[in-house]
Formats: structure tokens, C-alpha cells, sequence
């Protein structure tokens, strides 16, 4: 220690005692002549026990006879050795448990006497996270390489080209990964003409981060992409990068775009017998009424063949102006003549049918919305031609007004005769003025009740809200 007057001085020893890494100064037979406190809280031993022993009591025995060889060269050349060199460095404690370690080496010359100077740093942390992290990156690496989807990183700066592509990309497209690598314009050679320019765009940092486009495989077959894209920033927060997933979707495009055509026919297949339940509900009944109506005038010798066939030619014109309105709401296309009020029009289908005396209350001040307005109007059509067509009534009668009370929401829509009546379970389940009369009712939240006994007349009773149901 004589020989070493810089460690007699006290500042000096503070700040090497106070060094946050252990110091050790090694002569050249290789003895440890000084430790810091930090060495003797990393190895566990004593100063005293360190002190006049070789610095290989610190190291693993297997390493030991190879690091005097080394120890050896390095007195012959010494140079300075800063830590982080990458060597592979183990410290043994009192203990026996070995731990990693980085040393840095210098050289502390006095007098005649040359010595030693070793920095250790316990690095257990660091390199147990940088094992973490290597084990992570496996992972995350394992994952990208088995995954179905091609997971990707795509550089935008300095110069723009893909930095990784997932091994999915031979399997989905049939092209390696290194083909993109090498050849920055591959991708625009693979996206559809037609999707280049969104493409383009997307490789920006402002660009679209999820959208569809078609890329060709290897054999010339274009594939659908889902693609899914999230920015990567620079330490100043410019994006540098575009990470992302690209999604082969063409077989699940392919089932929707059938769903959506099987969807279209069904909703063809339900217009088309909406149309064919209105025609039956109006058009049907209005030229079956025509007829009844020819037939009790012809069977009148009050009167003329003429006036008859006046008539007739009459309510026909009524039933073509009744159809082209229907055709004109089918087509979108609204009519110039301001419709009748429903009572008119119930009015009207009760004139002239038949023998069947009729009386009829329809309240005035309905203000129904045009919608149920229609199907209310439908449905006593339906009804009234029943009675005309089955019944053989001598009296029948129709009532239309609100409900009282709890139900002021609601319609009452009642027909009622003195016919023949019928037996409810021989009404075939195939008759299609019933079935349509139950589905409209049904359709609008509606209750069709019908009391009915051979030989004892009919009563049909509907209630349906008197406003639209809301939408869901």
C-alpha cells in the first residue's frame, strides 16, 4: 500500500468506496492488493479475505486456469478494455452461485510498480431482461412465422421498402419473403391495376390503415386482402413505418356475396307475393264486385241491358284507375287526383252488391296514417266480397271506429251477416284470401277473431293499432 500514496488520500478512497460498480486493483503476480465496498457486497467475502489472494478466487474454477494464461498476456500488452465488449464473463461468489458480470480493465502505473485496475458491474438484471426480451422475441417470432394472415413491416423512411414479411406469404401468394426484400417494386407489380392507386396511398403516412384490395399470386390468380395497418413513430415522432396484417378474404367475400344474392332473391321472391296478396286483396275483388254487380242488374227487369252494361263499363274504369294507382306506388310514382276518404271508398265497394241489404258506421275523424289506411281498407274489401261471394247473407253490416278506453290506440274494424256461416275447421289452411287476410293482420301487431256456425251467420272482428309500429 506504500508503494500506492493516491489511495492514502481520503477524497480519493471516498469516491472510489462510493463508486456505484466494484473496483479492484491487481498487481502483476496477480493478487488482489485493494477492493472497494461494492466488490466485497457482490462476492461476499470479507476485505480482509480478498486482500493478498489471486483475483481467480473471484471466477468459476472451471475458468480459472485459462484466465491466468489470459491475466498473463495482459500484463505483457496491456491496454485499456471498456465494458460492453461482448465477452462472456462469469463472477463466482463466497456462496458458490456464479453471476454475470462485465469488467473493464486499465492500467495504473507508479513508480516502478505497474497495476491492475478491474471495473466490475454486476449485470444479472439486464442480462435476465435481455434474455426476456429474447425469449419474447422468439415468441413473437415463432407466432409471425406460424400465423394463417401475413404479418409485415413496411419502411417509409429514409427508403421505402418492406423490413419483414412473414412466411405466410409463400404459402398465400406463392412468392419469399426475400423476393420483396430485394426489390422494393414487387408489391405494385403484385396488387391489381385496378387497386395500385389505393395501394399507393395506404404506403403513406397519412394513408388509409384497413381496407380490401386483390393481389395476384404467383400463378396469376388474384386474391382478396383484408388489410389492417397501425403507424410506427420515430424518437421524434414522425412515422417511419407501417406495421400491419393482411388477411386472405376471398372465400368469406365469396359466401356474401351468395348470402347477400340468396337475400335479394328472398326479398324478390316476398315482394312478389306482397304484390300477389294487393292484387288479390284490390284488383280481384274489385272485378269479382264488377261481376256481381252486372249479374243483379241483369237479373233487375227495372232495368235495361244499356244501363247495365253503362255500369259495368264504369266500375271496370274504376278498377283500371285503381290498378295504374297501385302501379304508380310500385314504380315510385305518385298520382295527380287526391285520393277519396276512406269512408267514400268503404261506401263505395257497399253499393250495388248484390241482394245483401248493408249498413255501415265508419267514424269520420279517423286521421289514419296512410299506411294503415291501406291495409284497413284492404282488409274490409277482403271481408265485404266474402260476405258477397260465400255468405248468401240477406243483411250484413260493417263498423270501423277506435276503441274505447285502454285500447283509444287501436281500431275496431267489425263485419258482421245473417248468411249461411261455415264451420272454422273446414276453412282450408290453402285459402288464400284468409291466409292473406291473417298475415296483414299479423304483419301490423293486429287480432282477427271470427265467430262463425253453419246456419247461424258470421262475425269477423280485427283490432290493429291505429299508428305504425316504430322501427327497431
Amino acid at each position: 500500500m506504500s508503494n500506492i500514496p493516491s489511495l492514502r488520500d481520503d477524497a480519493f478512497r471516498a469516491i472510489v468506496d462510493d463508486a456505484p460498480d466494484g473496483i479492484i486493483l491487481v498487481d502483476a503476480a496477480g493478487r488482489v492488493i485493494y477492493v472497494n465496498y461494492q466488490i466485497t457486497e457482490l462476492f461476499g467475502y470479507s476485505d480482509a479475505e480478498i486482500r493478498g489472494q489471486r483475483v481467480e478466487l473471484l471466477m468459476p474454477e472451471d475458468r480459472r486456469a485459462v484466465h491466468v494464461i489470459h491475466r498473463e498476456i495482459y500484463q505483457e500488452h496491456p491496454e485499456t478494455r471498456p465494458m460492453g465488449t461482448g465477452l462472456d464473463l462469469i463472477g463466482r461468489r463466497r456462496d458458490g452461485s456464479t453471476f454475470p458480470v462485465e469488467i473493464s480493465l486499465s492500467r495504473l502505473s507508479t513508480g516502478d510498480e505497474a497495476f491492475s485496475v478491474a471495473v466490475v458491474r454486476d449485470v444479472s438484471r439486464q442480462k435476465r431482461a435481455e434474455e426476456a426480451l429474447r425469449r419474447s422475441e422468439e415468441r413473437h417470432r415463432l407466432l409471425a412465422e406460424q400465423a394463417q394472415d401475413i404479418i409485415f413491416r413496411y419502411r417509409l423512411l429514409p427508403d421505402p421498402g418492406f423490413e419483414y414479411i412473414s412466411a405466410a406469404m409463400l404459402r398465400l401468394l406463392g412468392y419469399q419473403p426475400e423476393e420483396f426484400y430485394v426489390d422494393d417494386q414487387l408489391i405494385f407489380r403484385v396488387v391489381h391495376p385496378e387497386d395500385r392507386a389505393l395501394l399507393e396511398e395506404a404506403l403513406t403516412p397519412t394513408g388509409p390503415r384497413a381496407f380490401v384490395l386483390r393481389l395476384a399470386r404467383r400463378d396469376g390468380e388474384f386474391r382478396w386482402f383484408e388489410q389492417s395497418m397501425a403507424p410506427a413513430t420515430d424518437s421524434n415522432g414522425v412515422v417511419s413505418a407501417l406495421e400491419g396484417i393482411s388477411r386472405d378474404v376471398t372465400d368469406r367475400r365469396a359466401v356474401d356475396e351468395q348470402r347477400q344474392r340468396l337475400e335479394a332473391e328472398v326479398e324478390r321472391q316476398l315482394e312478389r307475393e306482397r304484390i300477389a296478396g294487393d292484387l288479390h286483396d284490390e284488383t280481384i275483388q274489385s272485378v269479382y264486385a264488377v261481376g256481381l254487380g252486372l249479374h243483379a242488374a241483369l237479373a233487375d227487369a227495372s232495368v235495361t241491358k244499356e244501363a247495365a252494361l253503362d255500369r259495368t263499363i264504369e266500375d271496370l274504369n274504376s278498377v283500371i284507375i285503381e290498378l295504374r294507382t297501385y302501379m304508380q306506388g310500385l314504380s315510385g310514382k305518385s298520382s295527380a287526383i287526391p285520393p277519396e276518404s276512406l269512408s267514400l271508398r268503404i261506401e263505395s265497394l257497399l253499393r250495388d252488391r248484390g241482394h245483401t241489404q248493408w249498413t255501415s258506421n265508419v267514424a269520420p275523424d279517423l286521421a289514419l296514417d296512410p299506411v294503415i289506411e291501406r291495409h284497413v281498407y284492404l282488409l274490409a274489401k277482403e271481408l265485404i266480397s266474402n260476405v258477397q261471394r260465400h255468405a248468401g247473407a240477406d243483411h250484413a253490416s260493417l263498423s270501423l271506429v277506435r276503441g274505447t278506453g285502454a285500447s283509444s290506440d287501436r281500431l275496431v274494424l267489425r263485419v258482421e251477416d245473417d248468411g249461411a256461416g261455415f264451420d272454422r275447421a273446414q276453412v282450408p289452411s290453402h285459402s288464400f284470401g284468409y291466409r292473406s287476410m291473417e298475415q296483414r293482420v299479423a304483419t301490423l301487431d293486429g287480432t282477427l277473431d271470427v265467430d262463425s256456425k253453419p246456419g247461424h251467420g258470421t262475425t269477423v272482428v280485427i283490432t290493429l293499432p291505429a299508428s305504425p309500429a316504430a322501427p327497431d
